[in-house]
């Protein structure tokens, strides 16, 4: 990833959440697009280990943007634990998108949290306050 690219990994102490941060210009330089290259990666399951994706789209605000929040339900190959991804993505500057995801097991319990998680991180979310 070239150093103007940044993404940052976050996962619970008990392994249950994980949160990710990410800026880059991968997929292009809006949310529809970014969003769009970021499914075909997932549904490639062997990239991304991601299968049976179920995914809906809103259209959404974020600082003051327009974005977009996905919602994934998948499982893991392998694996038959259904699990959830929230994402929001919305665009920067100099053709940069932000993506910022929880992802968790999709219990009744993990989901509740999960939903809160995602609004706590969604309103923390700084845009190009460092971007070149």
């Amino acid at each position: 990833m070239p150093a103007s690219e940044v993404q940052s990994t976050w996962r619970s102490p008990d392994g249950e959440y994980d949160l990710s941060v990410k800026r880059d210009r991968s997929y292009g330089s809006t949310p529809q697009a970014a969003s769009a290259g970021q499914l075909a990666w997932y549904r490639d399951s062997t990239e991304s280990s991601m299968a049976d994706l179920e995914v809906t789209t809103h259209t959404t605000r974020q600082n003051g943007r327009d974005a977009l929040w996905i919602e994934i339900d998948y499982h893991w190959v392998k694996q038959s634990e259904p699990r959830k991804r929230l994402e929001v993505f919305v665009a920067g500057r100099a053709g940069y998108v932000y993506q910022l995801l929880v992802d968790t097991s999709a219990t009744a319990q993990r989901l509740a949290e999960q939903t809160r998680l995602f609004a706590t991180a969604r309103k923390s979310l700084l845009i190009d306050v460092t971007a070149t």
